[in-house]
């Protein structure tokens, strides 16, 4: 009989857990704390100018031995973006609400593609 009672009680603690984070999750959210954290992932989770500028001269250097300006136009080197922090605040840069997206030929990047970039759209 007294293994049921201890058994009872552990029971309403776990619940008694899970309703007491489900709450702080609840507060969190309705508080602005998960807008918080957002911008702290966008900070922390920036694409390295170092591979994108080597990613770009690689793209390029396949989008060259395309024949058509059809596959040039829909090349990797056309179609990719970062998301960088071109100004060294530790945050990702924004254009408006959203986070700027930086093109390969495009500043900081600034990786221009001969015979590929005419064919590119902005």
């Amino acid at each position: 009989m007294n293994k049921k009672g201890a058994e009872l009680s552990f029971n309403i603690i776990i619940i008694l857990i899970i309703l007491v984070v489900v709450l702080v999750i609840l507060v969190a959210f309705f508080t602005g704390s998960f807008a918080k954290l957002l911008d702290r992932i966008n900070k922390v989770s920036s694409d390295n100018l170092d591979t994108a500028i080597s990613d770009c001269s690689s793209k390029c250097g396949s989008a060259q031995t395309y024949t058509t300006q059809n596959a040039r136009e829909k090349s990797a080197y056309c179609r990719a973006s970062w998301k960088l922090d071109a100004d060294g605040d530790g945050i990702i840069d924004k254009d408006g609400d959203s986070l700027k997206e930086y093109r390969c030929w495009e500043f900081p990047i600034e990786e221009d593609c001969a015979g590929v970039r005419k064919d590119c759209r902005e």
